[in-house]
């Protein structure tokens, strides 16, 4: 059975900026293209319950939590443009509940959070031939609700932060391949104070945003030197930043919330400086999730409803000039596969190199599951029929 495609023509907002980057195609004022959407899993094939945040990796393999009917509450992979479901983990494998922050690396290794049967919050990678167990909240000394989402590069090893069950609740930013965790960075009393969610390279290089003992806040890198990639010393405009991610190069993407009125912006950077990719009034988003960004240094991202009755553009973009010139990929009020868009949320891993987005949808006609859009054909050489 061949899945629902979809392929529907949009037009490029009015370039801003123009700053070199790295892609296959960069459009042009005016110019026309298409968006692919290929259908790769929803409630009428058994599964229920979506996460908000599906992965896909350049082979185009999306990782993905769900509820399968006779199955219950797991982490799933489909490869495209397969149809078969490869299981992870389920609650059968002594999982109560998954986090659907899940990540993905080339080799289709999912790297995920988990909470046991025994009470404890762990982190796990698995393909579905074999698990690891990267983290465990009891076991390692780790607060509960003090670890963060998982990520994870080509060589298997996972990063993410946690909170340490010691006296004055320290914190780091750990890494592991399955063996003892590594500490990236610490939190001190002249230093760092608290983390948010990493992100990890093939490198090996960490992104992480973190608190700093004099009030300022920042996002910082760190391998085999630190470095602060934007901060709120330099930027006091800026109040908060978001979960970013790293690509292969080493730029970074992120969020920040703008002072006065707490615009919402999209960045990328690196040690040379940062770069918007999104004009806080054109359109003007009232909230934004954290981007994902390819090692082209396209970011994608999704705007969301602040309150029931946000009227403020929603949807999801694609940012690929490198300036500001935001491509309107699916938003609610679209048609999508027979029905109409009611919401639509996308990850921090949902962007790979061939511009595929992987994101989670609901319906009008009350279908919810998993998709890809495809930036100008970029589907596994198919052809855009509908």
């Amino acid at each position: 059975m061949k899945k629902r495609k979809q392929a529907v023509t949009v037009l490029a907002l009015a370039v801003l900026t123009i700053v070199p980057v790295f892609c296959q195609e960069r459009p042009e004022p005016d110019q026309k293209y298409e968006i692919e959407f290929t259908n790769v899993v929803d409630t009428t094939k058994g599964f229920g319950a979506f996460g908000n945040f599906p992965a896909i990796n350049n082979q185009g393999q999306i990782a993905f939590t769900a509820v399968q009917n006779g199955v219950g509450a797991g982490v799933f992979l489909v490869p495209l443009p397969s149809e078969k479901v490869t299981t992870i983990a389920t609650v059968s494998d002594g999982m109560t509940f998954f986090d659907d922050s899940v990540a993905i690396n080339s080799a289709g290794v999912v790297a995920f959070a988990a909470t046991t049967t025994a009470n404890s919050l762990a982190i796990f990678k698995g393909d579905g031939a074999s698990r690891t167990l990267i983290a465990d909240s009891i076991a390692n000394g780790l607060i509960k609700l003090g670890l963060g989402a998982p990520s994870i590069n080509a060589a298997g090893t996972v990063a993410f932060s946690a909170v340490l069950a010691q006296r004055g609740s320290p914190a780091a930013v750990l890494t592991s391949n399955g063996g003892p965790l590594k500490a990236v960075v610490s939190t001190s009393a002249s230093g760092f104070t608290s983390f948010q969610n990493v992100a990890i390279n093939n490198a090996g290089t960490v992104v992480f945003p973190a608190s700093l003992s004099d009030g300022s806040i920042g996002v910082f890198t760190a391998s085999n030197t630190l470095v602060d990639i934007v901060d709120t010393k330099s930027h006091p405009e800026i109040d908060l930043f978001g979960d970013p991610v790293i690509n292969n190069t080493g730029t970074i993407a992120d969020f920040a919330s703008v002072l006065p009125f707490d615009a919402p912006e999209i960045f990328t950077g690196s040690a040379r400086g940062i770069t918007l990719r999104n004009n806080p009034a054109n359109p003007p988003f009232k909230n934004l999730e954290h981007p994902s960004l390819n090692n082209r240094n396209a970011v994608a991202f999704s705007a969301i409803p602040s309150f029931v009755g946000d009227t403020s553009p929603m949807g999801i973009f694609l940012e690929v000039s490198g300036g500001q010139s935001l491509i309107p990929v699916v938003r609610p009020g679209d048609k999508l596969f027979g029905s109409t868009v009611d919401h639509v949320d996308l990850g921090r891993f949902a962007l790979n190199d061939r511009f595929q987005m992987a994101f989670s949808y609901t319906l009008t006609d009350g279908r919810s599951g998993v998709a890809v859009a495809a930036f100008d054909g970029e589907s596994e050489g198919e052809d855009k029929s509908r």
